[in-house]
């Protein structure tokens, strides 16, 4: 313990040392548009996240650590003995596409009054370099480990985790770990999460009147601007955009489109008002009774995120976060006897809520080590995100957004406080210090 704690009080100068270099790299991967592409050949999910594994294998051969690749989509850096065990760290690659709200450049690290802006500077890059760095500082002290451990990095995180399973059929997973894709402390449980499409078909003709709508949609955010056009008269809609996890901080401008469509005739103005009543700005779903809610984890968030017009019929898209003790069947069964008639579910995506021992040892000893560090509470927690900790197992999140931070990632103009960067690093330094020698 005492050499823990010698360790630790040099941290800042270690970082000092090597924060120019680790500058450097950071930047050099922000650079590369790692958004999901066509699968092409050797790239399962685009060019751009198969660039990013490439640079990080060979970034990390050049910090000196074991790599390893499995399919072309999750890559590996490790350090410590050859045991069979291993701890595990699971960041990914891939990022979000970008629209048209940036003021900086959003694939050059830009650093500017103590943070960082650029797109994956939170989500999910800076974090894992974080981690990265975090054990190439503890190499560099040739400390000795008591197991190894494995940083892997992802490329498909934002687009269901499909990378996961490729890696899981020649890898066994590690013992115990972190994504460092959520935030503090640390995140024992994750909501179940269903996405889906209600599709009504209009029978009489009146969807006639809408020429056409649209906007700025995807899944990944509550959207900022749309559109309606109505017997030739076009109306634009400007709100404030916000991650699909974090509903409440939005201005969503798809209530502003359905509110317009209310004055219409026949099926058409019927439906645009039940939207409106049962949806409308809601994000806890009370109007069509699912404001399910428990003491683990709070109440049930829904985001309304598309809407689009196709020959009579007309499609909303909404996904539901919903507390860790409520069951799917229960949220689909309640919805529709909500539903009017001539409208149909699919369901586009589901991840059943994830719940970890909060009492294991490494995990506890976590939470003291982010006690100590920065002085906050870390009782563990639940959280409203979909993580990488649904997809491997023995992984929890852990960091990198800090208390009262919400809302960055999805959006533009994504940034990271410099100082939190450093704090990440400390405390993932710490924690494998105390799991690990």
């Amino acid at each position: 313990m005492t050499k823990l704690k010698k360790v630790r009080s040099d941290f800042e100068e270690l970082f000092n040392q090597s924060r120019d270099e680790f500058l450097e790299y950071f930047n050099e991967l922000i650079q590369i548009p790692s958004v999901k592409g066509n699968k092409t050949y050797q790239a399962p999910f685009g060019v751009g996240p198969k660039r990013a594994l490439e640079y990080l294998i060979q970034l990390s051969k050049k910090l000196g650590f074991k790599t390893g690749k499995v399919s072309n989509s999750v890559g590996w850096a490790e350090y410590g003995p050859e045991t069979k065990e291993y701890f595990g760290v699971l960041g990914h690659l891939d990022v979000v596409d970008v629209t048209n709200d940036w003021t900086y450049p959003p694939f050059d690290l830009t650093f500017k009054d103590g943070f960082f802006y650029g797109r994956g500077v939170l989500d999910n890059k800076g974090p894992f370099l974080a981690s990265l760095f975090a054990l190439y500082l503890i190499k560099k002290q040739g400390i000795d480990l008591k197991k190894r451990i494995r940083v892997m990095f992802g490329t498909d995180e934002e687009s269901g985790s499909k990378d996961i399973p490729f890696y899981l059929e020649s890898e066994k997973p590690p013992y115990g770990g972190f994504t460092p894709d959520c935030k503090f402390p640390i995140v024992y449980g994750e909501r179940g999460l269903i996405d889906l499409t209600i599709t009504t078909t209009v029978t009489d003709d009146s969807l006639e009147q809408i020429d056409s709508l649209g906007g700025e949609f995807d899944k990944s955010f509550i959207p900022e601007y749309g559109f309606i056009s109505i017997s030739g008269k076009k109306t634009e809609f400007h709100g404030k955009k916000a991650p699909s996890n974090a509903p409440d901080m939005a201005e969503n401008v798809l209530p502003m489109m359905i509110r317009q469509g209310t004055t219409l005739s026949g099926q058409t103005g019927e439906l645009f008002k039940w939207i409106d009543s049962k949806i409308g700005n809601q994000v806890d779903g009370k109007n069509l009774g699912l404001d399910f809610t428990d003491k683990e984890s709070g109440k049930l968030q829904l985001s309304f995120y598309s809407m689009e017009k196709n020959l009579d019929k007309l499609s909303i898209n909404i996904s539901m976060r919903y507390p860790v003790t409520i069951s799917e069947d229960k949220v689909l069964s309640q919805l529709k006897t909500q539903l009017l008639n001539e409208s149909l579910i699919k369901i586009n995506r589901r991840f059943p809520s994830v719940v970890k021992d909060k009492n294991l040892p490494y995990m506890q000893d976590f939470s003291k080590i982010y006690e100590q560090d920065t002085g906050l509470d870390g009782t563990p927690v639940t959280t409203t995100g979909a993580t990488y900790a649904r997809a491997m197992p023995n992984i929890v999140a852990f960091g990198p957004s800090f208390p009262g931070q919400k809302g960055i990632a999805h959006k533009g103009d994504e940034w990271l406080k410099y100082s939190d960067w450093q704090m990440m690093m400390q405390i993932y330094y710490d924690c494998f210090l105390s799991e690990l020698c």
